[in-house]
């Protein structure tokens, strides 16, 4: 078992994170308030470095705050089962899916306006001015 402890300075370093992000995580109740030496430093065990980093790889991933302290819980109990993690998961790939399909609307949108607004000659024949004064379609 590791017993390393880390003062903020150090577990922003090894997450990879700033010290900002650790408190608001903590604000957040997604990480522990620390236990603190008679100075006053906060001190972070290597459970919560496993915990920050956790934290960091499931927001890179596009989990929301609230989603992310949802998998926590089910992390930190022995109740819950994987096929909750991985409905969790699903519902998230849906999400990103649906944004995919925006994405690549907005991007045949705007291609087509760049293309036709190289044709326009004066700013009052402007498509990209036209369609967002009366409507992108």
């Amino acid at each position: 078992m590791n017993n390393s402890v880390f003062r903020t300075g150090e577990l922003a370093k090894k997450a990879e994170v700033n010290k900002e992000t650790i408190r608001f995580y903590e604000k957040k109740g997604l990480l522990s308030e620390p236990v603190r030496t008679d100075g006053g430093y906060r001190q972070y065990s290597q459970k919560d470095l496993e915990r920050l980093i956790f934290i960091k790889n499931a927001k890179e991933l596009g989990f929301a705050l609230s989603e992310i302290k949802e998998l926590l819980a089910i992390a930190d109990g022995d109740i819950y089962k994987c096929s909750e993690v991985r409905q969790i998961a699903e519902g998230k790939l849906e999400h990103v899916n649906n944004q995919l399909n925006h994405l690549k609307k907005l991007k045949t949108t705007l291609t087509r306006l760049v293309t036709e607004c190289q044709r326009a000659a004066t700013i009052k024949n402007c498509p990209i001015i036209e369609s967002l004064s009366k409507g992108v379609k």
